[in-house]
């Protein structure tokens, strides 16, 4: 005879709040599918999540993901996307009440593929939200702006956070971020990451080991210490630095 828990399987507990208490793949993609329809579900991990071979959507694509997503120090392994779309990561774009903590994404493969695409190890845009105790290993390939962390902040803060993943991009590339803007703030992060920038024939192109443009935003308390490459020509200016690529302030 057999036992079966359902339980086990179904991977996944609703509090009586409506967030998701999450200990296994089937229920890290149930609350993916719940997510993409109401963005203001909170996820709490209680386990590591394998997610290899598993088909994932970054949320927040059409409507920024505004709840809370706590990992729990937990480590999310084998997160593969690959898009056309324009906002790639383990989520697509954050909100101004979007926050993400506490997980690792490990042997990541982030791939955006759109000619204006935002990528990053765990959000592609975070306009206003907040990333804080995040690591990423792994790969990101963008085009405007690809980060091992995020591809763009604007107004939004990144905390204790690093990354060894691999970063490439077209435009404005980072180990950490590809771009930090208004007022965006960043500490206490580092990256031990190579950072590849492929000339984009027409645009500046601004590439660093930490951030690719820096625009009126404070980094604070940060390193990186990847090595920071371009290939290919064009016509625009290039601006390429080891910590920052463009130190731009109003």
């Amino acid at each position: 005879s057999y036992t079966v828990s359902l339980a086990a399987a179904k991977g996944y507990i609703i509090e009586d709040d409506g967030s998701y208490t999450v200990y296994n793949a089937n229920g890290l993609l149930a609350w993916n599918e719940a997510a993409q329809k109401d963005v203001l579900i909170n996820c709490t991990l209680t386990a590591d999540i394998d997610l290899t071979g598993k088909d994932w959507m970054p949320i927040g694509t059409s409507n920024s993901y505004s709840g809370t997503f706590d990992g729990g120090g937990h480590t999310i392994t084998g997160l593969t996307v690959t898009t056309n779309d324009e906002y790639a990561g383990l989520f697509g774009r954050l909100g101004k009440a979007g926050t993400v903590k506490n997980v690792v994404m490990d042997g990541i493969q982030i791939t955006c593929n759109h000619r204006l695409g935002y990528a990053g190890g765990v959000a592609g845009f975070s306009w206003g939200g907040t990333i804080e105790n995040c690591s990423v290993s792994g790969s990101v390939s963008g085009t405007i702006c690809a980060g091992g962390v995020v591809g763009i902040q604007w107004e939004a803060s990144i905390t204790g956070c690093s990354s060894s993943a691999t970063v490439k991009g077209m435009v404005q590339v980072g180990g950490v971020a590809g771009e930090t803007n208004s007022g965006a703030t960043m500490a206490a992060c580092y990256a031990t990451g190579n950072v590849t920038i492929e000339i984009d024939p027409i645009n500046n192109i601004l590439g660093g080991g930490l951030v690719g443009f820096n625009a009126g935003s404070s980094v604070l308390a940060c390193y990186a210490t990847g090595n920071v490459t371009s290939t290919g020509s064009g016509t625009g200016n290039v601006h390429i630095g080891g910590f920052l690529g463009d130190n731009y302030t109003t």
